[in-house]
C-alpha cells in the first residue's frame, strides 16, 4: 500500500479519532469556530467558508456531515452550534419590546466597549437563544417587563435556573452553557445598572453551578522553551519555536507569514503584522532570536521552484500554505521528541503563544515599575498617569519592546540571540527615566 503525503490534513491520526456522532460533531465544531473566528475577526460571516475548511485541514467534517447525517455545513453551524444566526437575522421571540431592548444594548456595547462586528454577532446568538428558552419555559417573552415586578422575582430566577440547567445538558460542553448564560446575564446587568429594570432576574445565576471551565492555556515554562530550542534539527523546527513563543502569532497565522513582511533592512531586523488581528500583541517583533535560522530557512525557501514567499508552503497543488492542524501537529512532533507537556498532554501553538503574552505583560509591570520611579521622584502618585501622558505612545511601545527582549533573552539560550547591540544595557533612550 503507497503512503499518502503525511501533508495532507485528511490522512491525520487526529481525523481517524474522530467520532461520527453529532455530540462529539458539536465539540469539533466550536473548536473550528473558534480557529474561524480568530483567523477572521471582520468577517460578516456567522460559520467558516468551505475553502476555509479546506484550507485549514477540516475537509473531513463535510464527509461526516454528508455521509452520516445527511447535513451539511451550513445547517450544521448553525443549528447545532453557537455559530447560530443567519442571514437577516431572526430573533426567535415574539415580544417586540425584549427584541428592541437587546438591540440597543448590543449597539451600545459597540460603541461604549468598541465591539466588533463579530462579538456583536455572537452575543446576539447567545442572547436570542437564552430568551427563546425563557419564552418556551415560562409562556412568554416579555422578561424585561417581568423584570420590574418585584412579585416575579422568585419566579423569574427559578425559570433562568432550569434553563441554565437545560442549556449544561445540552451543550456540548460546560464552557459552552456558561458563555450562553453569561452573555444573557449581562444583558440584564446592563438594563438594571441603567435603570430599565427594577431587579436583575439572573442576579448570582451562575453561582448555583459548578463549571466544568478549561483555563486558559498553560504558558511554557522557560525551561521547556529552551528544550524545543535544543532538541529542533533544522532551520524549520527552530522557527516555530520562534514564531509561536516569541512572536506569539496564532496557529494558522505563522504558515502564511509571507516574506514580504520581513524587514531585514533595519537595525535591528523586524518582521510587521497586521496589528488589527494581534489585539494587545506587538504589531511589529525584533528578530533578536531566531535570526540565522530564520534567514537560512527563507534562502533555502528561494532556492526552491515555484516558490510563493510563504514561510511554510502547502506541496499540495492550490493551496499556498500548510493549515493551521498541518502546522500544530509538526509543532507537537518536536514537543513530544523534547518530552514537552502540559498536564500530561503533548504542548501545542496555544501555549507557546501563552508564554509570549505572559512575557508581554511582564514587560507591562516593568515599564510601570520605572514610570513609577520617576513618579516618585516628581512628587506624582500615579505611575500609570506618567506612563501615559508624559511618554509619547511611540516611546512607550519602544520600552515595551525593549523590555519584552530582555526578558526573552533570559528564556533563550546563548545561540539563539542575534547580539545586534539592542538590548536593555545598550538602549540610551532608557535615560529619559533617569
Amino acid at each position: 500500500m503507497t503512503d499518502r503525503p503525511k501533508d495532507n490534513p485528511d490522512d491525520t491520526d487526529e481525523y481517524r479519532d474522530w467520532g461520527h456522532d453529532l455530540t462529539t460533531l458539536q465539540d469539533i465544531g466550536e473548536e473550528i469556530l473558534d480557529d474561524w473566528r480568530e483567523d477572521n475577526p471582520h468577517s460578516p460571516r456567522d460559520y467558516p467558508t468551505v475553502q476555509w475548511l479546506a484550507e485549514n485541514g477540516y475537509s473531513h467534517l463535510r464527509w461526516i456531515l454528508r455521509e452520516k447525517h445527511d447535513m451539511g455545513t451550513p445547517e450544521f453551524f448553525v443549528l447545532l452550534t453557537s455559530a447560530g444566526g443567519q442571514e437577516g437575522y431572526e430573533w426567535h421571540i415574539d415580544d417586540v419590546a425584549t427584541i428592541g431592548i437587546a438591540k440597543t444594548y448590543l449597539d451600545d456595547r459597540v460603541a461604549c466597549r468598541d465591539w466588533e462586528y463579530s462579538t456583536k454577532r455572537t452575543n446576539r446568538s447567545r442572547i436570542n437563544s437564552v430568551l427563546r428558552r425563557f419564552s418556551e419555559e415560562y409562556g412568554d417573552a416579555a422578561v424585561v417587563a417581568y423584570a420590574n415586578d418585584p412579585e416575579r422575582k422568585t419566579e423569574l430566577y427559578e425559570t433562568f435556573k432550569q434553563i441554565g440547567i437545560s442549556l449544561r445538558d445540552e451543550c456540548a460542553s460546560d464552557e459552552s452553557a456558561l458563555k450562553f448564560v453569561r452573555a444573557a446575564h449581562r444583558f440584564f446587568e446592563w438594563l438594571e445598572r441603567s435603570d430599565r429594570i427594577e431587579f436583575d432576574p439572573m442576579e448570582d445565576i451562575e453561582e448555583e453551578f459548578t463549571w466544568a471551565v478549561d483555563p486558559e492555556p498553560t504558558p511554557l515554562t522557560e525551561e521547556q522553551v529552551k528544550r524545543l530550542w535544543i532538541t529542533a534539527e533544522t532551520d524549520e523546527e527552530r522557527v516555530l519555536v520562534i514564531g509561536y513563543c516569541v512572536w506569539g502569532v496564532r496557529t494558522s497565522e505563522l504558515p502564511r507569514v509571507h516574506v514580504t513582511q520581513f524587514q531585514f533592512d533595519q537595525e535591528p531586523p523586524k518582521i510587521s503584522f497586521d496589528e488589527r488581528d494581534r489585539k494587545n500583541g506587538l504589531g511589529e517583533v525584533s528578530l533578536l532570536f531566531g535570526l540565522d535560522a530564520v534567514a537560512s530557512l527563507l534562502d533555502t525557501r528561494a532556492r526552491q521552484p515555484d516558490w510563493n514567499g510563504h514561510l511554510f508552503p502547502s506541496p499540495k497543488d492550490g493551496r499556498p500554505f500548510l493549515c493551521g492542524r498541518q502546522a500544530r501537529e509538526k509543532f507537537k512532533d518536536l514537543c513530544r521528541r523534547a518530552n514537552v507537556t502540559i498536564d500530561g498532554d503533548v504542548a501545542t501553538p496555544k501555549h507557546g503563544r501563552s508564554l509570549y503574552y505572559n512575557v508581554l505583560a511582564d514587560a507591562e509591570t516593568d515599564l510601570l515599575e520605572m514610570a513609577a520611579n520617576l513618579a516618585e521622584e516628581q512628587g506624582a502618585k500615579d505611575p500609570v498617569s506618567v506612563r501615559d501622558f508624559y511618554l509619547t505612545p511611540e516611546r512607550r511601545d519602544r520600552y515595551r519592546r525593549v523590555f519584552f527582549r530582555y526578558r526573552m533573552r533570559q528564556i533563550f539560550p546563548d545561540d539563539a540571540f542575534a547580539d545586534t547591540g539592542d538590548g536593555p544595557g545598550f538602549d540610551r533612550s532608557l535615560d529619559d527615566f533617569e
